[in-house]
């Protein structure tokens, strides 16, 4: 991985953003740990203690800065012009001169119909190495195993959802850790949390509850299939998926 650290490389500017975008995300997680500790319930109570409720639905309800969704927000057009710059360096002259027609595609569904097939083609169309257009079409999304949690999915629809129509969605709430075999005891401690586990499974959930951890986040509202996700959990996440993918990259110059 030279070329992340070579300002000669044709990916200097790849290496930039992506510096950028890390920079972004660890100002967002020094900024969201001020704003919970200079909040109430810092350190949420045990679940059998009296302010354990009181404690839940105050970090439900409480607001956070518009800020924290516009650092989100810049990060994830960062990210998502990273794909397209890579685009942009393995175009001819032609297409250079067109950028607006430049773009790395991202597609949830096999192109199955001549306006798709035309519509995929039109982003790569000035791309002249096969072998550069065969990994393009083999990091597609609907080659994923799991599709809607691809990370180059969730990238793409957050920045089209942040360009078109407001900012990317994050709430403030609690994170539980759990041990990965607790499925069920998840679901009923996130329903437990938002006050909607009925009366008769209180003291069983909390009474589990107390080995497991709950600290004050700032969540995705949604995050591909995840709802809730940790913001800084899914930028990091997110960061090293286009770092891998410019990596790949890399190795066709």
């Amino acid at each position: 991985m030279t070329w992340y650290n070579d300002p000669t490389h044709p990916f200097a500017g790849i290496a930039e953003k992506l510096k950028r975008a890390d920079q972004n995300v660890i100002n967002l997680q020094t900024e969201i740990d001020v704003f919970i500790q200079g909040g109430e319930y810092p350190v949420i109570p045990n679940p059998n203690a009296k302010d354990w409720q009181k404690a839940v639905l105050y970090h439900k309800n409480k607001p956070i800065p518009l800020r924290f969704a516009v650092l989100v927000g810049e990060t994830i057009h960062h990210l998502r012009s990273c794909l397209d710059h890579i685009v942009w360096h393995f175009s001819d002259d032609e297409s250079r001169k067109r950028p607006g027609s430049i773009e790395f595609p991202v597609f949830s569904l096999k192109p199955a119909n001549q306006n798709e097939i035309s519509r995929y083609a039109s982003r790569v169309k000035g791309i002249n190495n096969a072998s550069v257009l065969s990994l393009i079409e083999e990091m597609q999304p609907y080659n994923s195993s799991n599709t809607a949690n691809n990370a180059l999915l969730i990238l793409h629809e957050m920045d089209r959802f942040d360009k078109h129509r407001e900012l990317v969605i994050v709430d403030s709430g609690l994170m539980l850790t759990f041990p990965r075999d607790q499925v069920e005891l998840m679901r009923k401690a996130d329903l437990y949390t938002q006050g909607e586990l009925p009366e008769s499974e209180h003291l069983l959930i909390a009474h589990a509850l107390q080995s497991y951890t709950a600290t004050p986040s700032i969540s995705f509202r949604e995050f591909g299939k995840f709802r809730p996700y940790s913001v800084i959990k899914g930028m990091a996440e997110l960061w090293m998926a286009i770092m891998q993918v410019a990596d790949t990259f890399a190795e066709k110059i």
